[in-house]
């Protein structure tokens, strides 16, 4: 078989894979949950309440959008928030279907990298929204921790979040070292894209010149706090609609963790480790399993339903990329 035909069927084996682990690990949950006691929660959650958080949802949208902007503005890139919104949906809409719950940002940055004529900061602004939000995660959950430990009855929850805390702050010190863009180029060789270096090395050296934006960081960092917030809030809504009577305190440590256990590479769009953690996590505090697995669903049909907006979203894109002859 020809090297270009193994590729293909690799992805292609590869993708079956992690829908295999998502509908298994589904299966195993409702498998083992009170299926009777899950319909009934599911019923009982509140449309005003659903709709609500769907609002605040589409809210955290708008708030990502304008927390990219200003990292491409510093960077003197000046792209209108409706154009870079659409960008947005687009790249939450390709999270449904591409493996991880970060595939969509490849999506989001092939169409702003063409936008802007292959700036490379357009791509670095791009991984920098996202370390950003993750650096506001993992500074809530800390914060939350150091509010809630004596409360949680597993000392693992807390080496998670400072497992997780330390490996974060690891990789930031590894991609903001003068040393890495000597590494990157000679990486590249190494593993055969020398002749992509060029290019990667512009990605690599446009990450350093963030350091020196450091009011477009704070500014990020700002909005990814509420943000993050924002979600973890909608979160505990949607625990209350389903008559989950755990305090909020409690949500600002444990969804943090459903997130990183959400963004491993081994699920289509983080479904099934994202209810299984939940169910893991809320056991702690006494949540039975079907409420628990009924909470991450109902928020995972958030996430559905906000990204499906998307599919608008790429149908606008088109429409304008026609009407200008891009």
């Amino acid at each position: 078989m020809a090297p270009g035909q193994a590729s293909p069927r690799r992805a292609r084996l590869f993708l079956l894979g992690k829908v295999g682990v998502s509908a298994g690990l589904l299966g195993l949950l409702f498998w083992r949950v009170d299926r009777a006691a899950f319909l009934n929660t599911i019923r009982a959650m509140p449309l005003h309440v659903f709709l609500g958080c769907f609002l605040l949802y589409l809210l955290g949208y708008l708030l990502s959008t304008v927390r990219w902007q200003r990292l491409l503005a510093a960077e003197n890139i000046r792209i209108p928030l409706w154009r870079l919104t659409l960008l947005y949906f687009e790249g939450a809409f390709f999270n449904l279907f591409l493996p991880t719950l970060i595939g969509g940002d490849i999506v989001r940055g092939y169409a702003i990298y063409r936008l802007t004529g292959g700036h490379n900061a357009s791509l670095a602004s791009i991984l920098i929204d996202r370390l950003s939000g993750f650096a506001a995660l993992m500074l809530i959950a800390l914060l939350s921790l150091s509010v809630a430990v004596t409360r949680i009855p597993h000392a693992p929850v807390a080496l998670m979040i400072l497992g997780v805390a330390a490996a974060f702050g690891l990789l930031m010190a590894i991609l903001l070292n003068d040393r890495m863009k000597d590494w990157a180029g000679s990486l590249f060789r190494l593993v055969g894209l020398a002749r992509f270096q060029a290019r990667l090395q512009g990605l690599v050296e446009a990450i350093h010149r963030y350091r020196s934006h450091r009011r477009a960081l704070a500014q990020a960092l700002l909005l990814s706090a509420v943000l993050q917030a924002l979600i973890i809030v909608a979160y505990y809504f949607v625990g209350r609609g389903l008559k989950v009577g755990v305090p909020l305190a409690y949500f600002f440590v444990f969804v943090p963790l459903i997130t990183v256990v959400a963004m491993l590479p081994v699920s289509v769009a983080g479904l099934g480790v994202r209810e299984g953690g939940a169910v893991y996590f809320f056991a702690l505090v006494g949540v039975d399993a079907a409420t628990s697995l009924s909470m991450a669903l109902v928020w995972f049909a958030l996430t559905v339903l906000t990204s499906s907006l998307g599919a608008l979203a790429i149908l606008a894109n088109a429409h304008y990329a026609k009407r200008s002859g891009d």
